[in-house]
């Protein structure tokens, strides 16, 4: 027998079979982030000033914007970023790369190089850094180049296939070297014996605030510009002791330098009090008087035109200043 119960006490009703045909109702699956490397336009400038700032914090909101808006002035056909890349997460700003494009103009033609800048991405967010660098350099027929790459990055910059175009720094005595020609101040007269392009660019960078000269010797001419910069010689304690000096950052392609050095080297003495200035080199050069440092200030670069050590035309060096 079966022993009755009070209502009060019976026991609650068990829930229904699931009917088979009905479905259960699926549980909503949580939305995934969407992430997304797009082109830096130029309503994100502050957005990409904020994250620069926060990732090198010893550079003035000012630095960037003389840079950007010294970029800006160069022109571009539509297509070619402006600016470079920004990484986005759910439409808020964690990551850039600067990616500052130029066209250059060679014998063989006109062929593009972009200087790869700047990157920073969000701490919480840096396993999403790859997408930066893969997104920049999609396009074989440029040249990338890296002019200031942090010493942890340049194992990754070889295994990427980027090759050294300068692995030290030559500091020059020029009144030393050899004398020929005359050494004249980049003006409207003397960039007359120029090529056009290549006057273009000696005036855009003395617009900058490099220092732009002018050598010939009656049948050849050529171009050099320099940039004012405080240099640091000594290793240590005494690294925070810096002179002030120039840096080569142009020639002209076809100058011989070392053909033209004595008399560099006694105008930057008699007009600017200049005993030396700093080249870039792949090794020491043959022919300049100085001292050879091996290792410092290395660039890197990937692709099928890349510049000869020391052309800094239009890279992050001139346009943002050191």
């Amino acid at each position: 027998m079966y022993a009755l119960h009070d209502a009060a006490e019976a026991p609650a009703a068990m829930p229904a079979a699931p009917n088979p045909a009905v479905p259960n109702p699926a549980a909503p699956k949580p939305e995934r982030a969407k992430v997304r490397c797009r082109t830096i336009e130029e309503h994100d400038l502050d957005a990409v000033i904020g994250l620069l700032r926060t990732g090198f914090s010893d550079r003035s909101e000012a630095y960037w914007r003389t840079g950007f808006a010294r970029h800006r002035a160069q022109s571009l056909p539509d297509g070619v970023p402006r600016y470079g890349y920004l990484l986005e997460r759910d439409g808020e700003a964690v990551g850039v790369l600067l990616a500052l494009y130029r066209a250059v103009e060679a014998e063989g033609g006109t062929h593009w190089r972009c200087n790869l800048s700047s990157w920073y991405v969000k701490p919480e967010f840096r396993s999403l850094g790859t997408l930066l660098d893969g997104f920049a350099m999609r396009d074989k027929a440029v040249t990338y180049v890296n002019v200031s790459p942090a010493p942890q990055t340049w194992a990754m910059h070889k295994a990427r296939g980027f090759k050294s175009i300068c692995a030290g720094q030559m500091l020059s005595l020029p009144l030393l070297g050899r004398h020929r020609g005359r050494v004249r101040a980049a003006s409207p007269e003397t960039l007359e014996l120029l090529p056009e392009a290549e006057a273009r660019l000696v005036a855009d960078h003395v617009s900058y605030g490099c220092l732009g000269l002018v050598w010939s010797d009656g049948a050849e001419a050529g171009a050099l510009l320099f940039q004012r910069r405080a240099l640091k010689l000594l290793p240590g304690r005494l690294a925070r002791l810096r002179l002030p000096g120039l840096q080569l950052v142009y020639r002209s392609p076809t100058l011989d330098l070392t053909a033209c050095l004595g008399a560099v080297g006694r105008y930057l003495l008699l007009r600017h009090a200049m005993p030396w200035f700093v080249l870039d080199a792949l090794a020491r050069p043959p022919g300049i008087a100085g001292r050879y440092f091996p290792g410092r200030a290395p660039k890197f670069a990937r692709g099928p035109n890349p510049p000869a050590a020391g052309d800094l035309a239009y890279t992050e060096i001139v346009l943002f200043g050191a």
